[in-house]
């Protein structure tokens, strides 16, 4: 008898992607984690939908798109059903709330390793296997946002499970913890990819700062570093496609 997860991973295939075949994405996959896609989408040819990816190429390099909303679900569902011998790396681009002083709205973060505050990576790997990315493939994306001239950061984020429960007392802890900042995907974007033989990496641009009290929204110039950020870490990830495509 057929085990259960086999089953419903095939009824989530035909109720994700309908009549598409994902055995259609590319072997490069880029995945917008709470954030729009649309500067990605612009930077591809001849793009064509497969489910809720589209496929198309930058360059003549054939590069999928998918974007997901906020919390690790969105992800679950959709990585899963990747075919692992279809897609080979997964470059994930997002946005955190910074918990440094020093790093400022606009800055962006490329994290090395990210901690299992969410609810889902529990139900594949116990608490002591870290979340970390591959760390090739992040340093060619390191790399290639140097390039891009932004003012980059690495090293350890927070994964929560809360979008809105992120209380002072917290705030203050993973601050003198020494987290770069915290979101709500990578720690279940990298042991996901991890679990599906996925090369993976992951870069985020800082919104808000938690610590220090800001919101990019508050004045005109925050929102323009912060759609600068997105431009630049957009430039770094087509960048690091390219450079991986040719060794």
């Amino acid at each position: 008898m057929p085990k259960w997860e086999d089953i419903f991973l095939k009824e989530m295939k035909r109720f994700v992607f309908g009549i598409s075949d994902p055995n259609k994405l590319a072997k490069y996959l880029i995945m917008t984690l709470g954030v729009p896609s649309r500067t990605i989408e612009r930077k591809l040819d001849k793009l064509k939908k497969v489910g809720p990816a589209k496929t198309g190429e930058f360059n003549s390099i054939p590069v999928s798109i998918c974007a997901r909303k906020s919390g690790t679900i969105q992800l679950e569902e959709f990585l899963r059903l990747v075919p692992r011998d279809t897609v080979e790396y997964v470059i994930g681009l997002g946005a955190v709330g910074a918990l440094q002083p020093e790093i400022k709205i606009g800055d962006l973060i490329i994290p090395t390793d990210a901690i299992r505050g969410d609810g889902l990576t529990g139900y594949y790997y116990p608490p002591n296997i870290p979340a970390k990315p591959d760390p090739e493939l992040t340093d060619v994306l390191y790399q290639s946002a140097v390039q891009a001239k932004a003012s980059v950061h690495t090293g350890t984020i927070f994964t929560t499970g809360s979008l809105l429960h992120e209380t002072d007392e917290l705030i203050q802890d993973w601050h003198t913890k020494g987290y770069l900042g915290v979101d709500c995907e990578a720690s279940a974007f990298f042991l996901l990819c991890q679990y599906c033989g996925f090369k993976c990496t992951l870069i985020l641009y800082v919104t808000d700062n938690p610590y220090t009290k800001q919101v990019f929204s508050n004045n005109f110039q925050s929102i323009l570093r912060v759609f600068r950020a997105e431009r630049k870490a957009v430039k770094a990830v087509f960048n690091t496609i390219s450079v991986i495509s040719e060794v």
